[in-house]
């Protein structure tokens, strides 16, 4: 979910009730374009196999599950389930209040099978050393709603039965409680197979009770008694269950599960742990016990990432290559991505082939560590030893890695190249490979042979992942053959949101309902070539509604009246009218005046009360991003934009593969022109003396000074000598005007 509101859009007169300064704005965000540490979310399509364009992510669970997928290793429906839930709590912070699918489909099944029973929520957490901790986990839930699913359908003509059982389990899932003894009167009317499955339940309760309640040897003792059981549906539950209890025992009396500070494991714990992992070996050893096993070897991963991390760390590159483990992949990939953040240098001593290569992989793939002084050297060894697998083995995953760190000198290049060009764009690793081939023909300066492999990626294959659509046009911009082409390529969809909240999680929105911005790479390139005219053409480029085209349009509106583009400054002032309903009569007004210079100047004075408007293209989100037509584009804000800083005085132009259009010069006049005119403040400022000088009489020159003067409490050029001597002159020549009143002193 996208963590930001802003909540001010309320809409006033422009021209004839300027308003006053408020201080209103988000909260601190920041817009992101690529997501490097993780794939993009909603993230079921890439545990599915869709990949996009592999990256080296900084968390190795998502490398290797991309290895796993090109290495033809399947991963199945419930793999990927387990994997999706893994990540998804990997990157969202939960708290006590958060409702989760399994949480809410509990509450339903109670009121489903007993609809007579009062409201009961869970008491999902609680509190140890200051900490909170969760105390019922999903799993839980679930198996609770299974259960419940099912005996109410056994015990269909017995709803005392149904009663009796939601009453213990609400019992179960609440403050500790001594549960009550089976009430022999329900017997009655009873087979002895629903008597024997009401003990059974009643067992299970009673052991799940003394679970959740800290009686750790009750809760062992129970569960094993309900595993050693012929009769009891949860046997096999239950022997799991005993091994979870060791370990849940070890970590709520090991202080430093809940302490920031580190602390030293006591021999208790170890002993603990050393106890449960004997006791799942068990498990694991035992065929009849296999619908545990997936659960069991996360178990294991738990203890042994505690007990001896760094041989485990080695030893889980060969768990993580297995297929068909259940539950097992997703918490041992978790585990090998907290113990082992993969660098270059580190070693893992007689590795099976398999695992072996996984390690080299991910060691050729990584990005460098901060330490690395010499990143050139550490990026050609990465290639050096990617391509020294892949004469060997000639499997895709090498190929990808080799193109990865390749530059236009490395040795083999045209091999490697030739050997892309057969890999289908539909295979999960064919978007990278057709990436980083483009990439590097691109650098060899092959300009039609990059462009050919951008050509060959079906939108298809991205369509799910934000970050690999703009990989892909921010590479297909940097190789447009004209400036329409570049300016097709121009816009980017947002992949995530950082914040400085504490809460919150990924960006998940469907991707045709993100928002297209302008990244500071294409503002960068285009915006000196760009005239007030071809800005308009730009605001129609793509018929997506997520288009940033208020913002493109209002931009050419300014540059039009800075520039002095009389017939652009009209057309677009109609186009505005029509989506901008508080700004429509002064829009159309100005239209109305009879000569260029009173429409250029009816253009300027509308501006001075725009904050929200910029006259340049504003990279990233912007306050004209909302397409709301009540947005109050008359508000100054905190902590964001109001009007516009100038470009540098010297700023030179991106080289581009294409060359000069034809109104370049036109382009380079106009740039000139927003150069000269600097940041927005002291450009008003300017503008609003030179036109009460020249026109004392006219009733808009105290209002063009009023705007001016206001303009710089929060645009760009505060306390400017401009903006001061139109304060002067407002207070001397207009003194006893409202607008002269509602301005006491000069920001």
């Amino acid at each position: 979910m996208k963590k930001l509101l802003v909540a001010c859009t309320s809409g006033l007169s422009l021209l004839l009730h300027p308003t006053e300064a408020r201080a209103c704005g988000p909260s601190s965000y920041q817009t992101e374009l690529f997501n490097t540490a993780r794939p993009d979310f909603p993230i079921e399509p890439f545990a599915a196999g869709r990949l996009g364009i592999v990256l080296g992510w900084d968390n190795p669970m998502y490398a290797i599950h991309a290895y796993r997928t090109m290495k033809g290793i399947p991963t199945t429906p419930e793999e990927q389930r387990h994997l999706v839930t893994r990540w998804q709590s990997a990157h969202t912070v939960l708290h006590s209040s958060t409702v989760t699918p399994e949480l809410q489909r509990w509450l339903a099944t109670r009121r489903r099978i007993v609809p007579q029973a009062p409201e009961n929520e869970p008491l999902m957490t609680s509190e140890a050393d200051y900490a909170e901790r969760i105390r019922i986990h999903d799993d839980a839930l679930r198996r609770a709603s299974n259960t419940a699913d099912a005996l109410a359908k056994a015990w269909k003509k017995h709803p005392a039965l149904m009663a009796e059982w939601l009453s213990n389990q609400d019992a179960v899932f609440g403050v500790c409680t001594i549960l009550p003894e089976l009430d022999p009167r329900l017997d009655e009317g009873v087979s002895p197979e629903q008597q024997a499955r009401r003990r059974a339940e009643r067992a299970y309760q009673e052991a799940s009770s003394r679970f959740y309640c800290d009686d750790y040897p009750g809760a062992m003792a129970a569960f094993q008694a309900i595993a050693d059981s012929k009769e009891s549906p949860h046997r096999v539950l239950a022997a799991y269950l005993v091994a979870r209890t060791h370990v849940r025992q070890a970590l709520m009396e090991n202080p430093a599960t809940f302490r920031y500070e580190p602390q030293k494991p006591t021999g208790v714990f170890l002993s603990r742990l050393t106890e449960a992992d004997k006791v799942i070996a068990g498990i694991l050893a035992s065929p009849a016990l296999a619908e545990v096993h997936g659960p069991a070897r996360g178990l294991r991963s738990i203890v042994r990432y505690r007990l001896q991390p760094e041989s485990w760390a080695c030893e889980l590159l060969s768990h993580v290559l297995e297929p068909g483990t259940g539950s097992a992949l997703a918490s041992e990939l978790g585990d090998l991505n907290l113990l082992w953040k993969i660098r270059f240098d580190m070693t893992c001593e007689g590795l099976p082939a398999p695992a072996a290569e996984l390690h080299a992989w991910l060691q050729s793939m990584g990005s460098a560590p901060l330490k690395v002084e010499n990143r050139d050297h550490y990026q050609r060894a990465q290639h050096d030893l990617a391509r020294t697998h892949w004469k060997k083995a000639r499997h895709v995953t090498w190929l990808l890695a080799a193109l990865k760190t390749a530059v236009p000198e490395s040795p083999g290049l045209p091999a490697l190249l030739e050997a892309a060009a057969k890999v289908p764009p539909e295979s999960p690793a064919g978007v990278s490979i057709a990436y980083y081939s483009a990439q590097v023909l691109h650098a060899r300066g092959d300009l039609d042979a990059a462009r050919a492999r951008l050509a060959t990626v079906p939108s298809e294959q991205v369509r799910h992942s934000p970050t690999s659509r703009n990989l892909l046009r921010d590479e297909r911009f940097a190789l447009a053959r004209d400036l329409d082409e570049a300016m097709k390529e121009s816009l980017s969809d947002v992949a995530d949101y950082t914040s400085d909240e504490s809460y919150g999680g990924p960006y998940d929105a469907p991707g045709d309902s993100r928002p297209r911005v302008f990244s500071p790479k294409t503002v960068y390139a285009l915006e000196a070539r760009l005239t007030a005219k071809r800005l308009v053409v730009l605001a129609e480029i793509d018929g997506n509604p997520a288009v940033p085209r208020r913002q493109v349009l209002w931009a050419a509106f300014a540059r039009a009246a800075i520039a002095g583009d009389d017939a652009t400054l009209q057309s677009v002032a109609k186009r505005l009218a029509e989506t901008n309903p508080t700004a429509k009569a002064e829009l159309l007004a100005l239209v109305d005046k009879p000569t260029a210079e009173e429409r250029q100047f009816e253009a300027q004075l509308l501006l001075m009360g725009l904050p929200a408007v910029s006259a340049r293209l504003q990279p990233l989100e912007d306050r004209l991003q909302d397409t709301s037509p009540k947005l109050n584009l008359t508000l100054d804000m905190s902590y964001t934009r109001n009007g516009w800083c100038g470009p540098p005085k010297e700023q030179e132009l991106p080289a581009a593969h294409f060359p000069p259009p034809p109104d370049a010069e036109e382009a380079a006049r106009e740039w000139q022109a927003l150069v000269d005119a600097g940041n927005s403040v002291p450009y008003f400022a300017r503008v609003a003396l030179a036109w009460a000088k020249a026109h004392p009489d006219d009733p808009r020159s105290p209002i063009a000074l009023f705007r001016a003067v206001r303009a710089s409490k929060r645009g760009c050029g505060q306390r400017t000598p401009e903006a001061q001597a139109a304060f002067r002159y407002l207070h001397k020549h207009y003194g006893k005007t409202t607008w002269a009143k509602r301005t006491p002193y000069v920001y």
